[in-house]
């Protein structure tokens, strides 16, 4: 994967003069208003996160949690981002023949929820095991909207191993990333700021297990995009919790 190019907001100066900082090496200075990047690990510490729904724990080297049938266990990260870049290594398992959803959760607020435990309002970045992945946006009033429904794709996702999810978010625009594989860049100006997190649906009557092997965010604007449109076709079927079958 071609690495993406930022201008840290401390940078900005140089940036102008046509010296970039990479992603992987910028030391980005905080916008107005918020902390600076952070990475987790979940080495013996889960610190700057908090349980949203349900209970997520440290496991040697990650943070677990346990699905509640029919609900979107969540947990966020403290504060609130505008723009940045944001990635999780994560697994699942046990998500009704690979069909629940998936996601990084940003631009979120979770402390407003409806009784499935959406964040109200949020951007959900999602996978399936089963190959798909999807974006959506959940409204203030709880209503969802599909920016780009579930899309097949192959050789892209693991079933049961770690996937690595990473979204790059630059005012309006949004670019979603698995595995080093670019899915999907598009604009929706609804939400400027929130918490990121993570979340997984569990299909009423079964059960699941999801894994956080890592996070990071460095807050930091992209230069310009590098990937556009999306990788594949929306097809019918699934809801938002549910790829299709």
């Amino acid at each position: 994967m071609q690495r993406r190019k930022f201008i840290a907001s401390a940078a900005l100066a140089a940036a102008m003069t046509g010296s970039l900082v990479t992603a992987d090496a910028a030391t980005a200075a905080p916008e107005s208003g918020q902390r600076a990047g952070w990475t987790s690990t979940f080495n013996g510490s889960k610190a700057g996160w908090q349980n949203v729904v349900g209970t997520w724990v440290l496991k040697p080297g990650n943070l677990y949690n346990t699905g509640i049938a029919g609900k979107r266990t969540s947990v966020k990260h403290i504060n609130n981002y505008t723009n940045f870049y944001y990635t999780v290594r994560m697994k699942r398992w046990g998500n009704s023949t690979g069909v629940a959803a998936n996601a990084i959760v940003i631009r979120g607020n979770p402390s407003s929820r409806d009784g499935t435990g959406y964040w109200r309002p949020s951007y959900l970045l999602q996978y399936s095991n089963n190959g798909y992945y999807s974006v959506w946006r959940i409204n203030a009033d709880a209503t969802q909207t599909a920016i780009q429904g579930w899309t097949p794709v192959s050789g892209v996702i693991s079933k049961s191993g770690y996937n690595k999810l990473e979204v790059w978010a630059d005012g309006d625009w949004l670019d979603f990333h698995i595995n080093g594989v670019h899915l999907w860049l598009g604009s929706d100006s609804a939400l400027t700021f929130g918490n990121v997190g993570v979340s997984q649906y569990t299909e009423p009557g079964k059960w699941s297990q999801t894994w956080l092997d890592s996070a990071s965010l460095t807050v930091a604007t992209r230069v310009a995009p590098h990937d556009h449109g999306a990788t594949g076709t929306p097809v019918k079927g699934g809801t938002m919790d549910m790829a299709p079958r």
